[in-house]
């Protein structure tokens, strides 16, 4: 069952400062966290909307901690949060699957209007029954004597 706009968005801050509520508030659990462990402990037990993830992570490297965050939950969408971000660094976090990525924390109305995006466009994807550029396909019918692979 998918979320409702109504409910509640649940973000995961990962060595990043709250963000600054302004415009809509209401309905934000937000849920910060200074170590990529905790994180990683905080994704086995919840469910986010969306993971923020700052450069300045203690115990691991940002891009290790991605890599794992993508291999266990690939689903999971992520931003990058970090002050001065160069080129390089966009890139590699591009590679890794960044939905965005930002100079300085965002604001709570911005978050709100992001994972609101990312749900339009699941609604959508489920509606259509296309996820990502693949087109969900139903496997062949088998007939007697034939393969159901298609080759």
């Amino acid at each position: 069952m998918f979320k409702s706009q109504e409910e509640q968005t649940s973000i995961l801050g990962v060595c990043v400062s709250e963000p600054e509520m302004v415009g809509r508030t209401e309905g934000m659990n937000f849920c910060g966290v200074r170590s990529g462990r905790r994180a990683i402990d905080m994704l086995r037990m919840l469910s986010f909307d969306l993971v923020l993830v700052g450069m300045d992570m203690p115990d691991a490297s940002v891009w290790d901690f991605v890599r794992r965050v993508r291999t266990g939950w690939a689903w999971q969408k992520w931003a990058l949060v970090g002050g001065v971000i160069t080129d390089q660094q966009e890139i590699t976090a591009r590679m890794f699957g960044a939905i965005k990525v930002y100079d300085v924390m965002p604001s709570s109305d911005e978050l709100f209007m992001l994972t609101s995006s990312l749900r339009e466009k699941a609604a959508r994807a489920v509606l259509h029954q296309s996820y990502g550029n693949n087109t969900f396909r139903t496997p062949p019918i088998a007939r007697p004597g034939q393969s159901a692979v298609a080759f």
